[in-house]
């Protein structure tokens, strides 16, 4: 297999406490649905996984480079979706694309623009993010994820808010990115899980494996 997201007795604190402890993966391509309880950490493991939080303890490597130690590398080689928008209120849509384009030093190709058409953003990509709602905050920033075509694609609650033709979209593009990409979602969404195919990963069964 090969090895394309992984991390190694990872850990997370907030003010002392505790919410992450020991959790180790390693994923080759293909599509993962994280589920546990509601505070079991999934959210915590996609943003320490995605360098958007920094952990108290243990190690990740994306596509082979350590977080820690080739940042940049890493960085490129993933896409990491929230579950809500941190994006800057007065960004467009547009220059939302251009600006991860340019972090990502590529130059976007048919592959996003016949994203932003399938998903419906056409008419939308001008208007700023606070005049957007939010499915269509949403659906910009899963066809952000698509440009550089990353190695490692991380989406928290990747369902919510979506259209029944924009969980299409996604479902078909999930589906066609398995054998080359590591997919890790968290989703309570069984429904959605199902129609992707996803492997079931949960919270506990990542802490025993670490033990």
């Amino acid at each position: 297999m090969t090895s394309l997201l992984r991390c190694q007795n990872l850990g997370a604190a907030y003010d002392g406490r505790i919410v992450l402890d020991d959790v180790s993966l390693d994923l080759g391509p293909g599509a993962y649905a994280l589920q546990g309880a509601n505070g079991s950490g999934k959210s915590t493991l996609l943003r320490l996984l995605a360098s958007a939080q920094s952990p108290s303890a243990g190690s990740i490597w994306i596509a082979g480079h350590d977080l820690a130690r080739e940042p940049l590398a890493a960085r490129q080689a993933l896409a990491y979706v929230p579950d809500e928008s941190p994006v800057y209120p007065f960004m467009t849509g547009h220059e939302l694309l251009r600006f991860v384009a340019a972090a990502r030093r590529v130059t976007p190709g048919n592959e996003l623009a016949q994203l932003t058409i399938a998903l419906g953003l056409a008419t939308q990509l001008e208007r700023r993010f606070d005049a957007m709602s939010l499915g269509t905050q949403k659906k910009v920033l899963l066809a952000a994820s698509a440009i550089g075509m990353p190695r490692v694609l991380l989406l928290d609650e990747p369902s919510n808010g979506l259209d029944a033709a924009a969980r299409d979209v996604l479902e078909e593009r999930i589906l066609s990115l398995r054998d080359t990409t590591a997919i890790l979602f968290a989703s309570h969404d069984a429904e959605f899980v199902a129609a992707t195919g996803a492997s079931v990963l949960t919270m506990a069964a990542l802490a025993r494996q670490a033990a």
